[in-house]
Parts: C-alpha cells; structure tokens; sequence
C-alpha cells in the first residue's frame, strides 16, 4: 500500500493480532513506520492451542449459540452490530489466525522508531507489553486500569487522546 500511495513510510497503529503485525513490521519493515503503536500485544512467543479448541469446539456452533460462547468466554456482551459482524464471520478464518506466534523480542533493543504501547491493566497482554516496551528505546507504555483486553479495544475515549498526542510527538 505504501509503494501504491508513493510513501516511504507511514505510522502504523495495531491491536491484538494487529499489534502482533505491528512488531513483525518493526522486525522485517522497520524503515516503513514512522511512529508504531501497539496496543493489546507483545512480541513473546505465544501457544495459540487454547484459541484453537475453543474454534474448534464451536465451529459446528449455530451463529447465535457461537456468540454466546464468545460473550461467556471475555465476560462482556457485544454490541447488535458487532453480533451482526460476528455472526457472518468465517469461523476457519480464525483457526487460521490462531496458530502459534514465534518469537520476536530479539529485536526490541535495536527499535528505533517512536513506540507506543498499551493494555488493560486486567488484561493479560499488559505485564509483557510493559515489560516489552521497556526493551525498546525511549518507548512509552501506559496501562488502563480495570479494563481487561476486550475492554480496552472498545475504550475509545480513553486511548485515542493518548495515541494522538504520541502521534504529534508530545508525551
């Protein structure tokens, strides 16, 4: 995308699986982020078995009973449109995207772009992403206290002033 739009680089912000790209962008791509923000993820190996059976175990699921195990499973209700969303999903598209992550803390010392992590502090992503984030040069990490990792993707209103003032370069 960046080499369509004649960009030469560009700041990339992800969450969960999209900060899991974020650290393989700093890893094989580190000349195309300008500023990188993960939210939600670390860069430590991870066995995704878990996240499988549980696909597993609901892939026959009607879309309302697979929900309902998605719903019991993070503790929280989604939203009518978000149901809608999940209930139309393709439910082997997420074995695919719950195989095993590999390792890749090797590089944090040698990050050089601005870096911006986050978590709920409930949130079992949030010890290693603050432990990650102080691996990596001057990288600022901020916790959200009483939010657990689906919360924190949904609390808008208390990430987005923090990111965008990270994104100006203030801190």
């Amino acid at each position: 995308m960046l080499d369509a739009l004649d960009l030469a680089k560009a700041h990339f912000w992800g969450y969960s699986m999209g900060g899991w790209i974020g650290f393989g962008m700093a890893r094989y791509a580190p000349e195309r982020v300008d500023r990188l923000v993960i939210g939600g993820s670390d860069p430590y190996a991870r066995n995704q078995e878990p996240a499988r059976e549980f696909y597993n175990a609901h892939l026959d699921d009607s879309a309302d009973d697979f929900v309902t195990a998605l719903e019991d499973r993070f503790g929280a209700q989604v939203s009518p449109a978000r149901k809608m969303r999940l209930c139309n999903l393709d439910r082997r598209a997420l074995l695919a995207l719950s195989q095993d992550r590999p390792e890749l803390s090797d590089m944090l010392s040698n990050m050089r772009m601005p870096c911006c992590l986050y978590a709920g502090e409930a949130d079992p992503a949030c010890e290693p992403a603050k432990s990650a984030s102080a691996r990596i040069p001057g990288a600022l990490f901020f916790s959200l206290p009483g939010l657990n990792h689906p919360g924190a993707f949904r609390s808008s209103d208390r990430v987005v002033p923090r990111v965008m003032s990270f994104l100006r370069g203030q801190t």
